[in-house]
């Protein structure tokens, strides 16, 4: 597109030259006839006159022919219709140059709202800076905040009740207290017979059991006993918390309607359960379904016995699928709905194809609803006291949404981790652990990441045989410590 000032300077010399084209044609025009020429024009006029003589014509026909016939007449039609045109082109080029301008105008028009605009939205972009700038400096003062009463409140603790290794170390010697004391009487027994023996000689041979087998034996029966006592303890426990519901029901005036049973609400109520298969109803509006218990504990997930593929769609882990008694997880929706109703705590269990077991625990655990995408929103200290400890491998990974194959919510920039590990779960930049990924019965030291594995044992490399997953309520009598 031409601009202004070109496109003046053209229409200039255009007006010159037309100028001077006219210039020359007047001066052609009113220049004389050469001298030789003249005899001949007057020849022309005399025969002209002779004829006229001799045939009259109408005189105006007479001057109109003979002003036809001169040159001067004809430069002046060329001249005239030189003008014309000339005039009609100027006319053209004047509209062109106004079109030229007012397109100009709108360009110009349209770089200045294009300017304006640009302006407009770097200001709301730094007001926006601003202001995440400034929640970023909240949320790092409510941190700080946060840690500080955390501070102040372990160290209140710690003052009242002593720090939780004295506490260990106290409950542990207490323990060792009892276990002497009830060992006391056999030991002094013990020694009496050995002095009876020495004082009285008999036969060995008659006796069946040597005092150390004896002691053993009766370190199996202690041992034995502590473990139906704290059974025992733990259905004593759970008969009177339901005493306990049923009084609050009798005081409010609540009667049992006929017919009516009182639904388990966690694998607390194992009691209740048929072949390690609880029917669960959290709340009486809410819809029952059945989990299998381990104990006290609930399993959330199990592989290892058929090797069913996990690297499954949204509305699969949303469900659940597997069989109760095989391989399964349980399904999102019912892990929200159980972890939502109380506090719970975790627990994973791990076997390598070797036969090695280790644990890793959690303190508290939780996870959110589908319209946040299962977030992995609580994830309490790791519990290091389980032993064999198999290390800390999924508090990377905690606060990350829940990811499939086909619903992509890591915070990986430029990849799927569903789609990376062949699986699903909750996935920060990838993981540290994987343990919905694919099961190698075969190569699975070297499955390259994409099979079960847990960092912290046997590595990333490596797929794990069995793995479990399991969840157990945290009551207020013993806060979690059990």
């Amino acid at each position: 597109m031409m601009k202004k000032p070109q496109l003046k300077l053209m229409i200039n010399i255009i007006g010159l030259l037309g100028w001077s084209l006219v210039g020359g044609v007047l001066a052609a025009v009113t220049e004389s006839p050469p001298q030789n020429q003249q005899p001949q024009a007057q020849l022309q006029l005399q025969q002209t006159h002779q004829q006229t003589r001799q045939q009259p014509l109408p005189s105006s026909r007479v001057r109109s022919s003979a002003y036809r016939s001169t040159p001067a007449a004809t430069a002046h039609c060329e001249y005239k219709e030189l003008m014309t045109k000339l005039h009609d082109r100027v006319g053209i080029l004047a509209t062109l140059d106004e079109d030229q301008r007012h397109r100009l105008e709108v360009i110009d028009k349209k770089i200045d709202d294009l300017v304006a605009s640009n302006t407009g939205r770097m200001e709301s972009l730094k007001a926006q800076q601003m202001d995440f700038q400034q929640r970023l400096d909240s949320f790092e003062h409510i941190q700080r905040l946060s840690r500080n009463t955390l501070d102040e409140l372990k160290g209140e603790t710690d003052q009242v009740f002593g720090s939780r290794l004295v506490r260990q170390l106290r409950h542990k010697r207490r323990n060792r207290q009892k276990l002497n004391d009830l060992s006391r009487p056999i030991r002094q027994a013990a020694a009496q017979e050995e002095q009876d023996s020495e004082r009285f000689p008999r036969n060995q041979s008659d006796l069946v059991l040597s005092v150390p087998e004896r002691l053993d034996a009766l370190a199996s029966l202690l041992a034995s006993t502590a473990i139906n006592v704290r059974d025992l303890q733990q259905s004593v426990r759970k008969v009177l918390q339901n005493n306990r519901r049923n009084l609050q029901r009798h005081r409010a005036g609540q009667q049992p309607k006929p017919g009516y049973m009182e639904h388990a609400t966690s694998c607390l109520d194992e009691y209740l359960a048929i072949n390690g298969i609880l029917k669960l109803q959290l709340t009486p509006q809410s819809e029952s379904f059945y989990v299998p218990c381990d104990k006290d504990w609930t399993v959330i997930m199990s592989r290892g016995q058929d090797g069913i593929n996990f690297e499954r769609s949204w509305l699969e882990y949303k469900d659940g699928f597997g069989n109760l008694a095989g391989d399964f997880f349980i399904g999102l929706d019912k892990v929200h709905a159980l972890t939502s109703s109380t506090l719970h705590e975790l627990r994973i269990v791990l076997e390598d194809f070797q036969g090695n077991v280790a644990f890793a625990g959690y303190s508290s655990f939780a996870i959110g609803s589908e319209k946040e995408a299962y977030p992995l929103s609580l994830l309490g200290q790791f519990q290091s006291e389980l032993q064999p400890s198999a290390g800390d491998s999924l508090s990377y990974q905690a606060g990350a949404k829940f990811s499939t194959i086909d619903n992509d919510n890591d915070n990986c920039v430029d990849c799927s981790c569903a789609q990376r590990h062949r699986g699903a779960g909750w996935f920060n930049n990838c993981a540290t652990s994987n343990l919905m990924g694919t099961y190698f019965e075969s190569n699975y030291a070297n499955a390259g990441q994409t099979g079960i594995f847990w960092e912290k044992f046997q590595g990333l490399e490596y797929s794990l045989m069995k793995v479990r997953m399991l969840i157990r309520p945290i009551t207020p009598e013993d806060g979690g410590q059990r």
